[in-house]
């Protein structure tokens, strides 16, 4: 009975064309009896004193003689062949143990051989990734301007996955990757437009009404533009539009505002001079002179105590609705001389009869 002494280190299938050199060079082949039958072959004495004996049938030696170049063409392969040598030195050991009769069930030889076999499956990896970057490389030079940029992406990732199965001794595929553009020019162009807008309109002067609204306008534009070119998958892009809006001039709240007819409308400032015991309220929107006017007497709250109540808007003249249903309504919450806090509500009706209606009125004035 014949066995195989082999020493197997422990390492990972990615370094097995590093290591299985060593099948040659620190592994010691050899046919030990294991038993007392008499052997014929080539006797010597190992230093820890076991006889052994190596097959001298010519087809032993050319398969150990075999084995061995396989060895050294491993040990001197570079990361681009490393696969092809490692799979001839898996070949290489399977013919070594059928010529010279050695017994497989041995551990050490089942080590040794499910080592090598690993190789096969590096063969496949690099064989597989190339088939690969071929395929991707044919998509890519026949892509149409629509799909050129996802093709070239899929090709360059198609040629990492080759080096990282294959290896890139001489950096050939590297300069491939390197040398692709893989950018969508217009998309890019749109992108930076939309940078420099938001750049300036950024530096806007938000009390310099013109410049903010062009400035806003612009950036709008830009993006809108950059979601026709790029898309806008997340809808991220949209959701900067929409809070954009029509780019007017955000205002901090009034002291009275009111939504007429789902148009917001905030009146910026408020005079309330008081005339003996009641105050004169004049709101005014400062941009539009537009007026909400009302008196109320002082320490007076509850519902319905404005009293002179009258909106003017572009000129027009409008008061509440007292009758019928809905009717205006208020209710005043505090007024103690210092501020007046309310609500109101509902139509009001111009001297033509044409009806507007209010919704969400705040009244928040400090005296």
């Amino acid at each position: 009975m014949f066995a195989l002494e082999v020493y197997k280190p422990t390492i990972s299938m990615k370094k097995i064309s590093y290591y299985l050199p060593f099948l040659l060079l620190c592994f010691v082949i050899t046919c030990i009896s294991c038993d007392d039958e008499q052997l014929e072959g080539e006797f010597f004495t190992t230093p820890d004193g076991q006889e052994i004996v190596i097959d001298d049938s010519p087809e032993c030696q050319a398969a150990l003689t075999a084995f061995q170049q396989a060895s050294l063409e491993l040990q001197n392969a570079d990361p681009a062949n490393s696969a092809a040598a490692c799979a001839a030195l898996s070949t290489a050991l399977d013919n070594f143990v059928f010529a010279c009769g050695v017994d497989t069930t041995d551990a050490s030889v089942m080590a040794a051989m499910t080592l090598l076999n690993g190789c096969a499956d590096m063969t496949n990896n690099c064989t597989t990734a190339t088939a690969n970057a071929a395929t991707a490389q044919t998509a890519f030079e026949n892509a149409t301007p629509e799909n050129e940029v996802a093709l070239c992406n899929a090709y360059t990732i198609a040629l990492q996955a080759q080096i990282a199965a294959c290896g890139d001794a001489d950096g050939s595929i590297q300069n491939i990757i390197n040398g692709l553009n893989c950018v969508d020019q217009e998309c890019a162009d749109a992108t930076t437009a939309t940078e420099e807008a938001l750049a300036i309109f950024n530096m806007t002067d938000i009390t310099d009404e013109a410049a903010y609204v062009e400035a806003c306008g612009n950036y709008s534009l830009a993006l809108q533009d950059q979601i026709i070119i790029c898309g806008d998958p997340d809808g991220s892009l949209q959701a900067i539009v929409d809070e954009l809006g029509d780019c007017s001039i955000p205002e901090d709240p009034g002291p009275v505002q009111m939504t007429i007819d789902e148009e917001f409308k905030n009146f910026n400032v408020a005079e309330a001079p008081i005339n003996g015991s009641t105050f004169e309220v004049t709101a005014t929107d400062v941009d539009t002179g537009d007026t909400f006017e009302f008196s109320v007497t002082l320490l007076q709250t509850g519902e319905n105590v404005l009293q002179n109540i009258v909106l003017t808007i572009d000129g027009v003249m409008y008061n509440p609705v007292l009758s019928g249903d809905p009717q205006f309504i208020n209710e005043i919450t505090q007024n103690d001389g210092e501020v007046i806090i309310g609500t109101f509500s509902g139509p009001m009706m111009n001297a033509d009869g044409d009806v507007i209606n209010i919704t969400g009125g705040i009244i928040d004035i400090e005296i």
